[in-house]
């Protein structure tokens, strides 16, 4: 399995998109990584669903604040609107995403996640795909916006939206773990 010994950590909120969470959950799982759910607080969040929050409920096992970052191989970053929304906000979610950049560590975004990204202030210089909305606000975080896609630009892999799964997977087998 490609990633053996690896450990890749979820991150999520109230309001996380469900497809963006249990996709990679469990191709994570199906590869041998060691999967870890964080987020603002140890505890049960719920996904978007029909209303924003009244989704499917998933366990964050562990506050981001409580997370080694020498120990993370890959930060998937949950799309969503409102996960993301409640994660950028939070400084220890900002100083995870910067640890993990200054580290090099591999970075996922999909979806309305790059706020998080925009957050932190780590894309300066960056390609990046995500939801055509968000647009200005990658922009103006001084990244390249690249519309509907999967783009590897060095550490950072990203995606637009949910029905870019499975080539962001393939995409992260080829250029990261072949």
């Amino acid at each position: 399995m490609r990633l053996d010994g690896k450990t890749v950590v979820l991150l999520i909120a109230d309001g996380y998109f469900e497809h963006e969470y249990f996709f990679p959950y469990y191709r994570f799982k199906e590869e041998g990584a060691k999967v870890i759910t964080a987020g603002l607080t140890h505890g049960v969040v719920y996904g978007e669903g029909n209303n924003g929050r009244d989704g499917l409920a998933a366990e964050v096992e562990i506050a981001a604040a409580d997370l080694n970052v020498s120990e993370i191989d890959i930060l998937f970053l949950v799309g969503g609107v409102y996960g993301p929304l409640f994660l950028r906000v939070s400084k220890d979610i900002q100083v995870l995403v910067r640890e993990c950049f200054k580290l090099e560590k591999l970075v996922c975004s999909i979806c309305h996640a790059p706020w998080i990204l925009i957050s932190a202030d780590v894309l300066k210089g960056r390609k990046i795909s995500c939801p055509h909305d968000m647009a200005p606000d990658v922009i103006g975080a001084g990244a390249e916006y690249i519309r509907n896609a999967v783009v590897a630009d060095g550490n950072l892999l990203s995606a637009g939206g949910q029905r870019l799964l499975p080539e962001m997977f393939r995409e992260l087998f080829k250029t990261y773990y072949s």
